[in-house]
């Protein structure tokens, strides 16, 4: 049987892990903010056809089209050595924060 003093100390890490994984959410998306200025130069609000818009994609998304742009997969010369200049961290974090961005309406 737990304690009260064991039962307060749980819900404070409890607590606390819940404050760090916020912080570290926090963190990867102002790193993505901070890193987007070269994606956004090039992939802006969806007028251009043939560059296509990453703003409000997906995570799960943004970081497959991406791994795919390194390993070859997908043959744009840009984005394969953009892909190719980032590591995994740093796809991450522009995956989060293309993903909180919502698209500009038409």
């Amino acid at each position: 049987m737990m304690k009260h003093g064991s039962t307060f100390a749980l819900v404070c890490t409890v607590a606390l892990a819940g404050q760090f994984q916020s912080s570290a959410a926090d963190d990867l998306f102002d790193y993505g903010k901070h890193l987007s200025g070269e994606c956004t130069s090039c992939h802006r609000d969806g007028a251009n056809e043939t560059i296509p818009p990453i703003v409000g994609m997906a995570k799960d998304f943004f970081v497959a089209a991406m791994e795919s742009f390194r390993r070859g997969e997908r043959k744009n010369k840009a984005m394969v050595s953009v892909a190719k200049s980032l590591d995994a961290e740093q796809i991450k974090a522009l995956a989060a924060y293309f993903a909180t961005i919502k698209p500009k309406d038409p």
